[in-house]
């Protein structure tokens, strides 16, 4: 299954290849991919599965739009880390429950950075409707690098071997 999804992914990179590596490619693909699922599952959470504009969770009662992305979070999340560990981040040597929890905690800090800079950047350009939208599109693209740089150094971080400190 990783081959095939692997090399579906290749198939769309040569006209890319002077522009950006085949991993950061794959990433972005995977990205994408889960992106793309995101909004399909809160499409559907929304029209299909929650009907009225509250919505009893057991415990709490919420607003229809929250409970359909809680519903997309509970699908995207789990999702991109199983791509991220087993397509993206392959080399990594930490335990699977490590990078869990720490991917975990990227996505909590996703969620609450999306929404303060959403907020933030909302309320700055609320007189623009059009920019309004583009700042949605700029926090996007913030988070997703933040993500990369996250993942790629911390979450499943590779130890680097064979340097050593010769200081004499």
């Amino acid at each position: 299954m990783r081959k095939a999804i692997l090399a579906l992914i290749d198939f769309f990179h040569p006209p890319f290849r002077k522009y950006i590596s085949q991993h950061n490619f794959r990433y972005l693909a995977t990205g994408g991919g889960t992106l793309l699922l995101g909004i399909l599952t809160y499409y559907f959470a929304y029209f299909y599965i929650f009907k009225t504009q509250e919505v009893n969770l057991w415990l709490i009662v919420v607003e229809r739009e929250t409970a359909c992305l809680f519903t997309d979070y509970a699908v995207v999340i789990p999702t991109s880390f199983i791509l991220n560990k087993y397509l993206i981040f392959t080399q990594s040597e930490l335990k699977g429950r490590v990078q869990l929890f720490r991917f975990i905690n990227l996505q909590l800090i996703n969620i609450l950075a999306n929404y303060v800079l959403l907020k933030f950047l909302l309320e700055l350009l609320k007189d623009f409707p059009t920019l309004s939208l583009l700042s949605r599109v700029i926090v996007s693209v913030l988070m997703a690098l933040f993500s990369y740089l996250y993942q790629h150094y911390f979450t499943f971080g590779v130890k680097k071997f064979g340097k050593k400190n010769n200081t004499s």
